[in-house]
């Protein structure tokens, strides 16, 4: 659907976009929205060893409305200089039409910042975007046999780094991380999704 893949800002080497929304169900009545942050870059940090300097990644996180309301407090507390588009509003309930709103803002708050230099690097940027904890594209390298890389790129987009698809490795991993350090586990009992993330396994 992207290719032939080429950055809008190349000052930056960084495009953003919030092109759609899901809405996970929980248990009972809980339930939560993610917003699916489209990222095409040709930044060293979010390549593999692979990769050319010139080549142009892409793919996609997925983030609550409190992931991206973190960053945003981060951003301008660290560039007060900088003037950020509005977030939008917090509500206890949303309908529709306030997720398609929050998807809109949320679509011009990650434009903006991928137009600013100083955002577009910025540790709290990168972070959230996985280079530090889900290492993204490392993940991808470390999975994928060559070959398919090819034909899987057109796809990854859209589908690379859903949750589901590797959640057994990961809380396989975990376990034994947790056998292993016997440490406590940070964040796993804060909300069952993050325990998917598979923060550490790939640094240790």
């Amino acid at each position: 659907i992207f290719s032939p893949r080429q950055i809008q800002n190349t000052h930056t080497g960084l495009d953003l976009s919030v092109p759609e929304y899901q809405e996970i169900r929980g248990k009972m009545m809980s339930g939560h929205v993610e917003y699916h942050i489209v990222v095409v870059t040709r930044l060293a940090a979010f390549k593999s060893a692979k990769h050319k300097p010139e080549d142009v990644v892409q793919f996609m996180v997925s983030k609550k409305y409190s992931e991206i309301e973190e960053l945003y407090q981060r951003l301008t507390a660290r560039y007060p200089q900088v003037s950020l588009p509005l977030l939008p509003r917090k509500v206890l309930f949303v309908g529709d039409s306030d997720i398609s709103e929050r998807r809109a803002m949320f679509n011009d708050i990650m434009k903006f910042i991928s137009k600013d230099e100083d955002l577009a690097t910025s540790p709290e940027l990168l972070e959230f975007l996985g280079t530090k904890s889900s290492s993204a594209v490392d993940f991808k390298g470390r999975n994928l046999p060559d070959d398919r890389e090819k034909e899987d790129e057109e796809n990854e987009a859209l589908d690379f780094f859903k949750e589901e698809k590797t959640p057994d490795l990961i809380s396989q991993l975990v376990s034994v991380e947790d056998v292993r350090k016997g440490e406590k586990k940070e964040g796993a009992d804060e909300e069952e999704e993050e325990i998917l993330d598979p923060l550490g396994i790939i640094r240790y």
